[in-house]
């Protein structure tokens, strides 16, 4: 992600500094007072204000707010306000005088409650990293959905600390969603209980107190905590129980950061970029390796790390994405490093992985470089039956796609005219997902640069970016990109606001996909998608639970929201036309520090019938079921076939 390189001396930074309004006081974590506006650089790191209420509350739809009516845009249009999400994201002060700050937060799509529909859980930081040192710190947002896409503020679940990545699924198969969280210098688990609320779990930090950061104690200085920057749930070893891959990022000392005093004659940073002075890291910082924790299946974990990643170099990790890279069944892992190279990790079928990135060629950029990955995720973008991917990183650096091969993948990027598009942007938050229905991927990416300085400097890009979406064709040796063009004001993809986490879910029951955004410092953006009529299956995956009993013939189990089940539809098309397949995985674990719906939905194209659904269970059973028809929302269990179908709104 970050390039900065050390430097002694320079005033220009207390300048910027002093612009960005950065010596404001601020009160602790859940104070009122927000950071000022910077004239020149990043939006207010206002706080979300609002007061909580209980989760077991009545639902309702404030009268105020009602749900809008669809309209006719090509487009992903922003209704978060208009839907009663009210959040703004807090990732420090408005200059970023420390790394930590320029990260931003994450967003959870799960189903709280066991209704059906899909809620919102967001992380975020303090209003800065003293706030965290004197305490209380952050807790994590969490918004219900009445069914119809209208939210409420419901009650968090009384965590305190700096929050950035988290994950989302069933840790303990009662049949309901559980969370992971993860931050600066804490890792906790979140169970839902019979009411639909999150209550804390159980804390999942290493014995070492030095890597513990509760906000409010006293602390010396010299001991870095645990950076946990993005999570992953997967089941390596195909027991039916998730385990969690932890993404590492850094060695800060919050007490004694790599920061001057503010005064005359003191630098603020002792970094530079373009020449301008800004935060350090990561070049001369030291990274934290990644950890892998066992699941028990009661929400518990044991450490497991020396077993399952043999041989791990610490790599400045920014984003995990499990996927099916051999298409043996098992979950592997691609680790996006930030300006080191990256890790495309080969899971032995009992949970031991081992790095082919070299080989497979996905480790460096086309000329050798080791590029500043920030998220990562999968999808068969060629229609061939493999997972292509897709990879952010930073800028001057392009968004990446891969093509799978029989050797490994092949990088794309040049022949789709990527390389031109997307060198300008700072990508976070990644998604191969087919928002417009034509049975072909989209390419979504998140974008904001993490220096204030970017829009002082002359290189051709602004501190705050556009979200971007392009249209995605490749058939044989064709390749095409098209840019989607923001429809208006109102569209997710207009406003250059900067933003982070993003996750994919259907909140109003239609079936087409929708995206929220988590913006840097300012506002949540929900996407509804407004593409138009389109031909859409919507597919959910169960797993037997704790309490039932693995369903003959599978080699193994499958956990009960079935994460790693790969699912492939084929769409019935006209006489002389040509067949194809639609692939998809589940795997929530994607983007950058954010969990999508578990939920697969796949566009038909002109299709309104598909001829076949195959599910491959991560328990290794195979299971064929029959045709039928679009617009409809199927859940299927293992070994029971199709056990509950629903039209679409």
């Amino acid at each position: 992600m970050h390039t900065a390189a050390p430097r002694a001396s320079g005033a220009r930074f207390l300048r910027v500094l002093a612009a960005a309004s950065a010596l404001a006081v601020f009160n602790a974590c859940g104070g009122d007072e927000a950071p000022k506006p910077a004239p020149q650089a990043a939006p207010s790191a206002a706080s979300s204000g609002s007061a909580s209420t209980g989760a077991g509350a009545a639902r309702q739809t404030p009268a105020t707010a009602p749900t809008p009516a669809p309209t006719a845009r090509r487009d992903l249009v922003d209704e978060a306000a208009a839907r009663g999400l009210d959040y703004r994201n807090r990732s420090g002060e408005a200059a970023k005088r420390t790394v930590l700050e320029a990260n931003g937060g994450g967003v959870a799509v799960l189903d709280l409650e066991n209704d059906g529909d899909l809620d919102l859980v967001f992380t975020q930081g303090c209003e800065s990293l003293d706030a965290l040192l004197r305490g209380p710190g952050a807790d994590v947002e969490v918004f219900l959905n009445d069914g119809r896409g209208q939210f409420r503020r419901a009650k968090s679940p009384g965590l305190s600390g700096w929050w950035t990545g988290i994950a989302a699924g069933d840790l303990d198969n009662d049949g309901d969603s559980d969370l992971v969280v993860g931050g600066f210098g804490a890792l906790r688990v979140l169970l839902q209980n019979e009411r639909g609320e999150l209550v804390l779990g159980p804390d999942l930090m290493p014995d070492d107190p030095h890597l513990r950061l509760t906000p409010g104690e006293k602390r010396e200085a010299g001991h870095p905590p645990l950076w946990v920057s993005s999570l992953a749930l997967l089941d390596a070893d195909r027991d039916g129980v998730l385990d969690v891959y932890v993404g590492q990022y850094l060695e800060l000392d919050p007490v004694a950061p790599p920061i001057g005093k503010l005064g005359e004659g003191v630098l603020a940073a002792p970094c530079e970029w373009k020449g301008y002075e800004v935060y350090c890291g990561p070049h001369g910082m030291k990274p934290q390796p990644d950890r892998f924790l066992r699941g028990v299946g009661d929400g518990s974990f044991v450490d497991d790390t020396a077993r399952a990643l043999p041989g791990h170099v610490a790599g400045f990790t920014l984003a995990v994405a499990p996927f099916d890279f051999e298409g043996d069944g098992d979950s592997d892992v691609y680790v996006a490093n930030d300006s080191v190279a990256n890790l495309m990790l080969i899971n032995d079928g009992r949970g031991v992985f081992t790095d082919v990135a070299y080989s497979a060629g996905v480790a460096v950029s086309m000329d050798g470089r080791a590029e500043a990955g920030m998220g990562a995720a999968f999808g068969d973008v060629d229609r061939d039956g493999d997972f292509d991917f897709a990879l952010t990183n930073f800028s001057g650096e392009p968004t990446a796609l891969y093509f799978a091969n029989p050797r490994g993948f092949s990088n794309e990027t040049f022949r789709f005219g990527l390389q031109r598009e997307t060198r300008a942007l700072l990508s976070w938050s990644v998604h191969l997902v087919d928002f417009d229905g034509d049975a072909r991927l989209e390419l979504f990416t998140s974008n904001g640069h993490v220096y204030p300085q970017a829009d002082l400097a002359d290189t051709g890009t602004r501190y705050g970016q556009a979200a971007s979406l392009w249209r995605l064709f490749a058939r044989g040796a064709e390749r095409r990109l098209e840019r989607v063009a923001p429809s208006g004001p109102e569209s997710l993809l207009a406003p250059e606001l900067g933003a982070r986490g993003s996750a994919i879910g259907d909140f109003d029951g239609d079936g087409a996909p929708d995206l929220v955004l988590s913006r840097i410092d300012g506002p949540v953006a929900l996407g509804m998608n407004r593409f138009g009529k389109a031909n859409w299956l919507v597919v959910r995956c169960k797993g037997p639970l704790r309490s039932e009993s693995a369903p003959a013939g599978a080699q193994g189990r499958t956990g009960a929201d079935a994460i790693g089940a790969r699912v492939i539809v084929v769409p019935a098309v006209a006489s002389g036309e040509e067949e194809f397949a639609l692939l998809a995985r589940v795997e929530p674990s994607v983007g950058y520090q954010s969990s999508s719906s578990p939920w697969l939905h796949f566009g038909l194209g002109a299709s309104e019938s598909y001829t076949s659904v195959r599910v491959l269970w991560p328990s290794g059973r195979v299971e064929d079921l029959g045709p039928g028809r679009a617009g409809r929302r199927i859940t299927i269990a293992e070994g029971r076939g199709v056990v509950q179908e629903e039209p679409l709104k």
